[in-house]
């Protein structure tokens, strides 16, 4: 069996291929053209959501460090109003301590004493009158002196020590002789 085709055979046949092959490629590109558009305006949609999202994402971090540096300042403003508020609470605490003086008296005079006086403090009692009103007797958060009359340096101090027991946490300080009563009565 032999096939003689001649040249039109050759040439018509072609066409036709050539037509089947332009007819599945038209039907190839009829199924796949809709899913390329379709992928084209995904990736278009994604492309502008990530763009919003990114514009976003830049405005909510501005916001953020606007708001980051809007409260340091004022953790700073805080902080530097509690220091000042601090020191002058301990400036007005040492003014009124120094302008406040409390006087105790011990002992009588009498024709051969002396007086002496002396700085008596008590840290807890002192403590517990600042933190508390009621607690604690407010004088001990001044200067207290102590005014005593005695024959000598040494009773003062026994004077001192029975009034204000060290065990009671009083603390004496700074006995000092003032003047003695005979000069007092003199001329």
């Amino acid at each position: 069996m032999y096939l003689e085709l001649s040249t039109s055979d050759v040439i018509i046949l072609s066409s036709a291929a050539a037509c089947l092959v332009a007819i599945v490629l038209l039907e190839m590109l009829r199924v796949v053209i809709p899913d390329v558009y379709e992928w084209v305006a995904d990736h278009a949609k994604v492309k502008r959501e990530t763009r919003e999202a990114q514009a976003a994402l830049e405005r909510l971090m501005a916001v953020n460090r606007e708001n980051a540096a809007q409260r340091d300042r004022r953790s700073a403003e805080r902080f530097r109003m509690k220091s000042q508020l601090a020191r002058l609470e301990m400036t007005l605490s040492a003014v009124e301590r120094d302008r406040v003086e409390v006087w105790h008296e011990l002992g009588r005079q009498g024709v051969a004493d002396s007086l002496y006086t002396a700085r008596v403090a008590n840290r807890i009692l002192a403590d517990q009158s600042g933190r508390d009103f009621d607690s604690a007797p407010s004088i001990w958060r001044y200067t207290n002196n102590v005014r005593i009359w005695a024959a000598g340096e040494r009773p003062a101090r026994q004077m001192l020590n029975a009034e204000f027991s060290p065990d009671s946490g009083f603390a004496v300080q700074e006995v000092t002789f003032v003047t003695s009563a005979r000069s007092m009565d003199g001329p």
